[in-house]
């Protein structure tokens, strides 16, 4: 048995809210969790005002919530072909940026957000892209494994927030604390908010405070 891998093109989704002109300030990146759809993961987002633009990019991988029933969901990638999925979503991310011209906005600061499984998709995004961001911010999740005995220079200077719900209830507590050593050194902040596994308004106002600082 011989494996063969062929490239080719796939239709991909997201969603938008709020609008992208010369009055946005702050233009968001948000990279959902597994087993996540992007448009339930913007809703968390959109009790942000007029002056947000908030861009949710969708897994390419789709499979049923419950079984072979239940709402269809989406993922980033799974240990199958691992390197093959990596470069498929990082080029689907570079793409959609590019797409959206969101180098013109200079006056729009840029935030990508990654939860749980959207965070070690985020950071290898973020890692691959020649697009200058101004915010991470990791929510309950880990980066991607080959950053985390080496921490990349573009990971460690980019001004980045990492957050976990006072009720965490899937990430496991050695995880986090490994991170926080990891992420010492770096210019990263670390901060609790009130909630479980999920996205919710008090994590949403920590991130607000973060980027206003």
């Amino acid at each position: 048995m011989k494996k063969h891998f062929l490239p080719v093109t796939k239709t991909a989704r997201y969603f938008t809210h709020g609008n992208l002109d010369n009055h946005t300030k702050f233009i968001w990146i948000i990279i959902h969790g597994y087993a996540q759809t992007a448009d339930s993961f913007l809703s968390s987002f959109e009790s942000l005002g007029s002056e947000h633009f908030v861009i949710a990019p969708e897994g390419l991988n789709k499979f049923y919530s419950r079984g072979f029933s239940g709402s269809p969901v989406a993922s980033w990638m799974t240990s199958l072909e691992r390197e093959h999925e990596i470069i498929d979503y990082t080029n689907y991310l570079n793409s959609l940026v590019n797409s959206l011209n969101l180098a013109t906005f200079t006056q729009a600061k840029t935030i990508v957000l990654g939860f749980s499984q959207g965070v070690s998709t985020q950071t290898r995004y973020i890692a691959s892209s020649d697009f200058k961001f101004d915010y991470s911010v990791m929510i309950a999740g880990e980066i991607g494994k080959e950053f985390q005995e080496n921490l990349p220079e573009k990971l460690a200077n980019l001004k980045s927030l990492y957050l976990v719900g006072d009720q965490e209830n899937i990430l496991k507590p050695e995880t986090v604390e490994s991170h926080h050593i990891l992420f010492k050194n770096a210019n990263c902040t670390f901060k609790i908010f009130e909630g479980k596994h999920l996205v919710n308004q008090h994590a949403i106002d920590k991130i607000l405070d973060f980027i206003s600082e």
